[in-house]
């Protein structure tokens, strides 16, 4: 196994993906290297949000990916590939159905249970290596004033080993990753769109324009998001310039 082969483990850190960029710059780490934590006290979630987690409750672990095959035009494969892997990994440990809502998070009942940030480092248009954070709700249930938020042992009412999960999805993450080393990409475009919250439903987002009612057709290599309007007009919008109303 590639994913987690080498692991280390902390107790506490900032962020395990700023643990990961410190270290990068002191060593060259093998492929598949997993940084995970039982405790983040400055987590980070996509566009400049926090991730806040109980300690020891939860799953937070970094990946260093090497990405030689993915370059400037197709780098959200690999996002791609990461949240296929975590959601079918939630959806046989649960028994339930998951979704992956665009850009990087992981859904149940329409609830958050994990999020991802990617980091890359790039060697001209290719990418040299990738920082792959990621957040899973494992046994935490008390989430203040998160009311969007979920966790496996809220979906399953029991608690779980955090580490057998973690195995779980490292197994998930590699085989969609090696997919993607082979050049299966029509395969993982349309599996990630079957996994994809929305995928090919009206539904009313907010948009740079104001709220909009559109169908999602495809969500591109490049990250953009295509919507069929009700004029038949087909938009792509970038991460900052659409959001899911739920």
């Amino acid at each position: 196994m590639l994913i987690g082969n080498h692991l280390i483990e902390l107790d506490t850190v900032d962020s395990t993906n700023n643990y990961a960029a410190k270290l990068l710059l002191q060593t060259k780490l093998v492929n598949g290297t997993a940084i995970m934590t039982h405790f983040q006290t400055d987590g980070r979630g996509q566009r400049g949000s926090s991730w806040n987690s109980d300690p020891g409750k939860n799953l937070l672990f970094s990946l260093i990916l090497n990405g030689h095959f993915i370059n400037t035009e197709n780098y959200f494969l690999l996002s791609k590939v990461i949240a296929i892997g975590i959601n079918e990994a939630i959806e046989e440990i649960s028994g339930q159905v998951g979704y992956v809502k665009w850009p990087n998070d992981i859904y149940m009942n329409e609830k958050k249970i994990g999020g991802i940030l990617i980091e890359n480092q790039w060697k001209g248009n290719l990418l040299e290596v990738a920082i792959v954070g990621v957040g899973i709700n494992i046994n935490q249930v008390d989430f203040d004033e998160l009311d969007n938020a979920t966790s496996l042992a809220l979906l399953g009412s029991k608690n779980y080993d955090v580490k057998e999960v973690m195995n779980k999805v490292f197994s998930k993450i590699e085989f969609y990753y090696n997919k993607l080393k082979k050049g299966d990409v029509e395969e993982i475009n349309a599996i990630y769109f079957n996994h994809l919250l929305y995928g090919g439903q009206w539904k009313v987002y907010d948009s740079k324009n104001g709220r909009i009612e559109g169908k999602i057709t495809k969500v591109m290599e490049n990250g953009l998001i295509e919507l069929k309007l009700k004029d038949k007009n087909r938009s792509t919008f970038d991460f900052k310039e659409l959001s899911f109303i739920l």
